[in-house]
């Protein structure tokens, strides 16, 4: 019901970043939802007491990529849960945990759920989380890949290990997208080892395959770096060879009623994109 890659790129050398494309298909008993969220923000902030000893000071504030596959039902509510527990912290001023530390608690939240869930989902519990981003700490981005393993018993618990390769792929059709994958990061990537969007292009036409029944929808982005997790829309032709373009997110349209929040705009950033 997934196709999601994420990749290092590289192109600029001093700021590298995360990037993540998937598709948007989420498979129903009554068919294909084409608009599913799959790619979300998972913010970390810390709280410090004021003079009045209330925790109103923001201590540390930064954003990390969370993606899943497999079980909707499993990955949109364990991160519905864990948006507002990692959103509340409190700490002494100064302090912020590391990248590690929060995917480690990520992990242990997922294991508790995971365990009661897969004794009445059966199959359909299994599922995999890629939790990514830049640490202050180590100075470095890093990736962690949270995945269901058998156990001698037959039965299967949640492993996390960290991802040294510089993509990752989650999701089905693995022994047809990977490969496409590889190639197309040997094929554009030179030798500074620099990757760009090639990998977004595979998704791309993954998404395009109609013998890919359970990918499809449209493609959907996010970077993560130093400054955090972004979502990103994408800026398209509204008619493939006609001048006139438009902002999508999630396949709609971010027309003047979706682009302002007040004054406020909905992004400053969109990906210039030529495939449909």
């Amino acid at each position: 019901m997934t196709a999601i890659a994420i990749w290092l790129n590289s192109e600029n050398l001093s700021h590298p970043a995360w990037w993540v494309a998937g598709d948007s298909r989420v498979t129903t008993s009554g068919g294909n939802m084409d608009d599913g969220v799959k790619l979300f923000s998972l913010q970390v902030i810390c709280r410090s007491a004021d003079a009045q000893g209330y925790f109103s000071k923001m201590a540390y504030v930064h954003s990390f990529g969370y993606c899943f596959a497999g079980s909707t039902v499993m990955g949109q509510n364990s991160y519905l849960a864990l948006a507002p527990l990692l959103s509340n912290l409190i700490a002494s001023p100064g302090y912020s945990p590391s990248l590690e530390q929060v995917a480690q608690y990520v992990f242990k939240y997922l294991q508790s759920t995971y365990d009661s869930f897969k004794l009445v989902a059966g199959k359909i519990a299994n599922f995999n989380v890629a939790f990514f981003g830049y640490c202050h700490h180590t100075q470095r981005l890093h990736l962690f890949h949270i995945t269901p393993e058998r156990t001698p018993d037959q039965g299967t618990m949640l492993t996390m290990n960290e991802v040294l390769e510089p993509f990752l792929y989650l999701g089905d059709a693995r022994e047809k997208v990977i490969p496409r994958l590889k190639q197309a990061i040997r094929d554009k990537a030179p030798s500074a080892g620099l990757i760009g969007m090639a990998p977004a292009h595979v998704i791309q036409e993954c998404i395009n395959d109609e013998s890919l029944k359970s990918i499809g929808g449209t493609i959907q982005f996010g970077r993560a770096d130093a400054h955090g997790y972004q979502q990103l829309p994408i800026y398209k032709p509204r008619i493939f060879g006609e001048p006139e373009s438009m902002i999508c997110y999630m396949g709609k349209e971010l027309d003047a009623e979706l682009s302002y929040v007040g004054e406020a705009k909905t992004s400053h950033m969109a990906i210039p994109w030529p495939w449909g």
